[in-house]
């Protein structure tokens, strides 16, 4: 590091890079590379996590002798919005393909024509998934996704008791906010555009913010002085909703059931605390010329003990509050005006996943509060919304960018290769409900998803062709995709593609049940999380992108288990090594899902915290 220490709190962001006025300030993979004027700027949309940000592939010819393009660096509009680490420096993930494979092709019609299942995730366009949606329908196979399968899940569930499609709010909302609370998600690791959402609300507007998450985190305290961390139990998130209409709904406004059950969780208490009052002191003071002596009173400070009442409340115990959090909390709330909730993957695969949606639902209804979710991947949303998913593979299964008997990468590993995401024409659909173009940077010579839809009377001429075509799901809008904006005005305000509608229908039973503390986990837990910059198997193929593929522990906790383990799930094992992450706290442990080849939500299942048995090797 150039601190002169032997370690840095730099997160390898490259914002300072982006925000330099005068270039002094460059990406040592950058620097003497090429001038910054003979690049082409390509405007994009950034395909690694599902904040979806817009970005800037600039490019220019490689060198004399070849003349294919190669992307240099990414830019964005650092006047208006962030980026992140992985969205700024991981964007040589391209497919070189020399040209095009007809036997390979032919050999993935057949696998097609003869597949049970699709298995994909959602590193995928919008268009590729209404290919896939179209193949499924016309042929009955299987569609398997497993991170948007529980994301659709969840949002079927939460539709029906709040009577709209989606969630009610977007992240520019939350940044409006004055008080933000954030439940089941990883700030710091699971969306960096909610991590800066919520640490926006404490720098900038001077608010307050709770945290609940099982995985102590060094980090999410620093945001703000206001900040009240909880780290609770997995399996507890109910109790952490429960907990948020207690403390922000109008009781007139719930059910009477619900007043009663929370209600139940209040007892009154007496507690010792130490007063300082002031005691009067009557001392005679003789008058050492005059040898008169005279009384004097004075008051002095003291400490005296004194048993006041006071009322606890068993849900902020359980999810592992302070004692002194009822006065707390009454400081965080004075001259709080915009509230917002952050939920994210944690509640999605959540074995009570549907009574969390249900809980979601109250909450946004009578606590005043914009609610918003965090997608688990780039496109699960757009894939929810677009895509009939299946729980689980059966059968001749063919992969896209996942495991398969017969495998369509975009890794170049596969046994047809596929265009990557800075190859491609089509839109993502963002965390903010917004469907957003982003267009190809380099060029592609091999075969499409669409040539295979052509091959089995399917497909279109181009690919963007289906772009028009998403308004027959739900939410999605006719718009040509040559119509779609890319962009910011000068005055900031973002100007990318389409929201997507939110059509209301007639709210359902809104009421949810009574929560289980048995559901909370103990002993050896390991918890499926990304380091802070990977996100995809596409993250991880960018050559500046080196966080690895490792269990990551606190660092008291790397140090018990030693330099390499064997992670025993039950229903399969996986060995890798041990990576100390300086700001975990506690003893879950983290195993990332960012290698497809791993195949890791098969070992975790529909669950995202697992009770597994760790051994040194």
């Amino acid at each position: 590091p150039s601190n002169g220490t032997g370690k840095t709190d730099c997160s390898d962001c490259g914002e300072c890079v982006a925000v330099c006025p005068v270039g002094a300030l460059v990406s040592r993979d950058f620097v003497y590379t090429t001038n910054a004027w003979d690049l082409k700027r390509i405007p994009a949309t950034c395909a690694h996590c599902s904040s979806g940000c817009q970005i800037y592939y600039e490019t220019k010819p490689t060198s004399i002798e070849d003349s294919s393009e190669k992307i240099y660096r990414v830019t964005n509009e650092w006047n208006y919005v962030s980026l992140c680490g992985a969205g700024r420096f991981g964007y040589d993930f391209e497919n070189r393909v020399e040209g095009k494979d007809s036997e390979a092709f032919g050999s993935a019609v057949a696998a097609l024509k003869k597949a049970e299942t699709i298995r994909f995730n959602s590193v995928i366009s919008n268009e590729e998934a209404l290919m896939l949606q179209t193949f499924k329908e016309k042929r009955g196979v299987k569609l398997v996704n497993q991170d948007a399968y529980a994301f659709q899940k969840f949002l079927k569930a939460y539709s029906r008791p709040a009577g709209k499609l989606l969630y009610g709010s977007d992240f520019k909302e939350v940044m409006k906010s004055d008080f933000v609370i954030s439940v089941g998600s990883a700030l710091r690791n699971d969306n960096p555009n909610a991590r800066y959402a919520f640490n926006n609300v404490q720098k900038m507007n001077k608010g307050a913010g709770l945290y609940f998450h099982p995985v102590g985190d060094t980090l999410v305290p620093t945001f703000g002085k206001n900040v009240e961390c909880f780290a609770h139990k997995p399996g507890l998130e109910e109790a952490a909703l429960y907990l948020i209409l207690d403390l922000f709904a109008k009781k007139e406004d719930l059910p009477e059931k619900v007043v009663s059950y929370l209600d139940g969780f209040h007892s009154k208490g007496r507690k010792t605390i130490k007063e300082r009052v002031m005691e009067s002191i009557t001392e005679t003071v003789v008058d050492k010329e005059t040898g008169n002596a005279k009384e004097v009173t004075k008051k002095v400070p003291k400490m005296v003990e004194k048993e006041v009442e006071v009322e606890n409340n068993a849900l902020v115990t359980l999810l592992g509050g302070s004692d002194s959090f009822a006065d707390t909390f009454e400081k965080m709330m004075k001259k709080k005006e915009r509230f917002s909730l952050i939920v994210g993957e944690d509640l999605y695969f959540h074995p009570k996943a549907e009574n969390l949606a249900a809980l979601l639902a109250m909450i946004e209804s009578t606590c005043g509060m914009e609610v918003v979710m965090v997608p688990p991947k780039t496109n699960s949303l757009g894939v929810a919304l677009i895509c009939d998913l299946d729980e689980s593979p059966a059968g001749y299964t063919v992969g896209y960018n996942e495991p398969g008997d017969f495998v369509l990468s975009a890794l170049g590993d596969g046994d047809l290769d596929m265009p990557a995401m800075n190859q491609q024409e089509g839109t993502l659909t963002n965390m903010n409900k917004q469907v957003t173009p982003t267009n190809a940077a380099l060029e592609y010579h091999g075969y499409e998803l669409n040539d295979l839809m052509s091959a089995v009377g399917l497909g279109r001429h181009l690919t963007v062709d289906w772009t028009p075509a998403l308004a027959e799901k739900r939410g999605f809008q006719a718009f040509a995709f040559d119509d779609l904006p890319n962009g910011y005005s000068n005055s900031g305000e973002e100007q990318r593609g389409y929201a997507l509608k939110n059509p209301g229908k007639r709210a359902g039973n809104n009421m949810p049940q009574a929560f289980d503390e048995d559901m909370a986990l103990d002993g050896e837990i390991a918890y499926r999380c990304n380091p802070q910059r990977q996100f995809n198997d596409f993250s991880d193929k960018a050559h500046q992108i080196f966080e690895t593929f490792a269990l990551y522990a606190s660092p008291e906790r790397a140090e018990a288990l030693g330099e390499k383990v064997e992670v025993d799930f039950g229903s399969g094992t996986l060995a890798c090594s041990v990576v100390a992450d300086e700001r975990m706290e506690g003893d879950i442990v983290k195993i990332p899902d960012f290698k497809s080849s791993k195949d890791i939500y098969t070992l975790f299942g529909r669950d995202r915290y697992k009770n597994v048995t760790i051994r040194k090797v």
